[in-house]
């Protein structure tokens, strides 16, 4: 499996996670147009179980909806040995795959397409653009960063889905757009990502819908000057990494219990303490721990494996204002 580099997406000011191949920074920068009414005609989202409250949104093709189906369906399915680890129950709230779908659908909302343009999409309009051409998105919660944009301008923001929009005003929405590469990992021979990857990456996406420990007058301030928020848990932004095959690069966790500290939460219970996964699921599963694991913070790498980290904060509390 091939290593993943993860870059940030910054919307007009803030390091949102976008997980990519070989490089490339994804851009949405507001050019404070009239709001784009009435909502333009989308299509119709499928909602991708009837449990759940996510929706695939008209622009995904049909292979897309089929990993995505299956990526879930996977999740649901997991059954955990009683070993598992408090760190997993404490996230997932279970020892079972439920748990996990729950944590998905609590953070995830709205799923689109690839091809699916920001302008289109948003009632303001924005410019999207790659830093280099190499890049190869797999994922990127768009949610948390409009919604932090909204706060930086201090104006609302829709969201059009469904034909009709939705106001950005939680990063809750969980408005996640997929990459070529989530179907598509190598486009040589069109070989994809397998399902233990592709789900570990959504968990991923979907830790960065959360606000933990909400925004301070100090943080508004920042945000209003075009700043970063000083409350990195917000949105579990990423950060320079310092050491390790990404020094240098915005792609690993600031905080405790970020997006890859849940990743490799995901993937190490898989390796450890999954009853119904293959040999082949828990090589998948290796590999996404360990790359998650270069990604974090030494101290609390070593404090998550001992067991001696605090518990995880699950919590969103974004302001209401």
């Amino acid at each position: 499996m091939k290593s993943i580099l993860v870059r940030s997406l910054p919307v007009s000011l803030a390091l949102i996670s976008s997980l990519v191949f070989a490089g490339g920074c994804k851009r949405l920068v507001d050019k404070a147009v009239p709001p784009q009414l009435p909502p333009p005609q989308t299509g119709m989202a499928e909602q991708i179980n009837p449990q759940l409250e996510i929706s695939l949104d008209a622009s995904l093709n049909d292979k897309e909806r089929e990993y995505l189906k299956e990526d879930f369906r996977f999740a649901q399915s997991l059954k955990f040995k009683p070993e598992t680890s408090p760190y997993f129950v404490t996230a997932f709230n279970s020892r079972a795959g439920e748990g996990i779908l729950r944590f998905l659908d609590e953070r995830i909302g709205h799923i689109i397409g690839p091809d699916t343009t920001v302008e289109s999409r948003f009632s303001y309009t924005a410019n999207t653009g790659n830093a280099s051409n190499k890049a190869v998105t797999i994922a990127t919660n768009i949610g948390t960063a409009v919604w932090l944009e909204t706060i930086a301008q201090r104006r609302s923001i829709n969201f059009f889905t469904n034909n009709t929009s939705l106001p950005v005003n939680d990063p809750r929405i969980g408005i996640i757009k997929l990459g070529r590469a989530y179907s598509v990992f190598d486009e040589n021979n069109g070989r994809p990502l397998n399902t233990v990857a592709r789900t570990s990456i959504l968990v991923h996406e979907a830790r960065h819908s959360d606000c933990t420990g909400g925004l301070a007058d100090r943080d508004f301030l920042n945000l209003a000057s075009g700043q970063l928020p000083e409350n990195r848990s917000c949105g579990h932004l990423h950060t320079i990494c310092t050491s390790g095959d990404y020094e240098g690069l915005p792609a690993c966790d600031g905080k405790q219990w970020g997006a890859y500290a849940l990743g490799w939460l995901f993937a190490n219970e898989i390796v450890k303490n999954c009853e119904n996964c293959t040999a082949a699921m828990r090589a998948t599963a290796e590999a996404v721990a360990l790359d998650s694991l270069a990604r974090i913070p030494q101290e609390l790498a070593r404090e998550m494996r001992s067991g001696s980290l605090n518990q995880p904060d699950m919590s969103s509390t974004p302001p209401t204002n």
